[in-house]
């Protein structure tokens, strides 16, 4: 999906990644992080939300919860992270990262929820009047203050499939009337997700139905609630390009994710501020029926992956197909078909590019720097959940 733009716009990443292979700095099935890209694609978000008059926590998810990653973009403007469930939030802890954003994606379980109060983030997202029961209670009784975010819906919002709930905006002034009795809590804004989604007939992002049932949640809560200005959260595909579409809707706080690496869906189509900054390198390994197959591990049910670079020589590279495994099959290897002339061999490296959600994929993550000056240097090698593995 994205293996054009590298070769375009970051070539030295996909040397950088073949030569480490090849040397076996790096194993197979392993996605390679540019640092000195994401510190500038940093950069970029930074200056175009303060544009914008954003504020922006950033996610780790897509790059496996990387604590190197993360202080990375931390260092270069953005603070704090947002976790979407209790594995990335206690990697993000472990590792120091400040918190800026947790429960939205995935609520806070009831054994968790003492510790990340004592985390101190700055909101937390509820579903319901139940979990915020729940805090309400752990925050008393640890003398704890707790600014919430309430997920809201309405009818015909657009949510992804495992993504359902949220309060519903029918039902929201009712709701508030109980949550204002709940102790130690605090109504600081309102989200959704997604909030933008791209559109392939018209090549662009366009916001969703969700970001108006933001702005109707908000007006409620000003209302009757809450008098001060509220956060109003608005994730889905935060971009340089999506900022002012947001913003225009009344947006307060993006999440960059895929921005900090360059593989947003609009990242593959054009020239962006920010540039790809992550490749997946794997190798081959076996033929069978004149089809190559090489270890896989990286890929997840929306990876989009068409096609694939192969050889030792970078000046050499031969394109295949790749042949993705069907959805309800582990991918233990992937399918590669040359073409007519083209011929693989056992311990070729296979480099490609593609959306990523590394935290649910088995594949490492090395992190390179100084790619830019022409000495990279890996900076370590780590599991899908942040952690450093030896190699």
């Amino acid at each position: 999906m994205f293996l054009d733009q590298i070769r375009k716009y970051n070539p030295d990443l996909l040397s950088v990644a073949l030569e480490f292979h090849q040397s076996k700095i790096i194993p197979p099935s392993c996605f390679v992080i540019d640092l000195d890209s994401v510190a500038e694609n940093t950069k970029a978000l930074v200056q175009a939300s303060n544009e914008n008059d954003l504020s922006l926590y950033f996610i780790t998810k897509q790059v496996g919860f990387n604590p190197i990653f993360a202080k990375e973009v931390c260092k270069h403007g953005i603070s704090k992270a947002v976790a979407v469930d209790w594995n990335e939030a206690l990697s993000l802890l472990r590792n120091k990262i400040p918190l800026g954003h947790i429960g939205h994606l995935v609520q806070i379980p009831d054994c968790f929820l003492e510790k990340m109060l004592h985390a101190a983030p700055e909101v937390i997202t509820v579903f319901s009047i139940e979990k915020a029961r729940q805090l309400s209670q752990v925050a008393l009784k640890e003398n704890l203050q707790v600014n919430i975010l309430l997920r809201v819906v309405d009818k015909d919002d657009f949510i992804y499939s495992g993504q359902t709930g949220g309060i519903a905006l029918s039902e929201l002034e009712r709701s508030l009337e109980v949550l204002n009795t709940l102790a130690n809590l605090k109504i600081a804004g309102v989200t959704a997700f997604p909030c933008t989604i791209f559109d392939p007939l018209k090549n662009k992002f366009i916001p969703t139905k969700n970001m108006h049932t933001l702005n109707k949640a908000a007006e409620i809560i000003t209302k009757h609630y809450a008098k001060e200005h509220l956060q109003i959260n608005a994730p889905g595909n935060s971009c340089c390009d999506t900022f002012p579409i947001i913003r225009r809707y009344g947006a307060t706080h993006a999440e960059p994710g895929n921005a900090l690496t360059g593989t947003t869906p609009l990242h593959a189509m054009c020239n962006q501020p920010e540039k790809p900054a992550l490749i997946h390198v794997t190798e081959i390994s076996h033929e069978y029926k004149n089809t190559y197959y090489c270890y896989g591990g990286g890929l997840y049910r929306r990876s989009t992956v068409t096609k694939a670079l192969v050889g030792k020589d970078p000046n050499a590279l031969i394109e295949a197909k790749v042949l993705s495994p069907e959805k309800t099959s582990i991918d233990y290897y992937v399918g590669l078909k040359m073409g007519a002339k083209g011929k693989a061999n056992i311990g070729d490296s296979v480099l490609w590019s593609s959306r990523a959600q590394l935290f649910v994929t088995r594949s490492s993550v090395a992190v390179v720097r100084d790619i830019r000056k022409g000495k990279p240097k890996l900076v370590g090698i780590y599991n899908p959940f942040g952690q450093k593995i030896d190699f």
